[in-house]
């Protein structure tokens, strides 16, 4: 049976999935809880964007690591929030 993961687990897991793959147990809990929390859904389309696009932005338009992982914790909290 697939347990119910909490709106944190879930937002660790989405930031996880951009960085290594998930094993198959991870991703069906995932999923799971995906189909039920739209502030879970909103999260993994911001950090999908911000993954995607900061990238590419200039040189001078990047944000430092440090910088990135707070918009990361307040994306995660506010995630917990809703």
């Amino acid at each position: 049976m697939i347990d119910h993961l909490s709106c944190r687990h879930t937002s660790r897991l989405i930031s996880d999935r951009l960085e290594r793959s998930l094993s198959l147990f991870e991703r069906l809990c995932l999923g799971v809880h995906l189909l039920g929390c739209e502030p879970c859904c909103r999260l993994g389309r911001a950090l999908r964007w911000l993954h995607r696009n900061l990238p590419s932005a200039p040189c001078e338009a990047r944000l430092p690591a440090s910088a990135s992982e707070r918009i990361r914790l307040a994306l995660e909290e506010a995630a917990k929030e809703e």
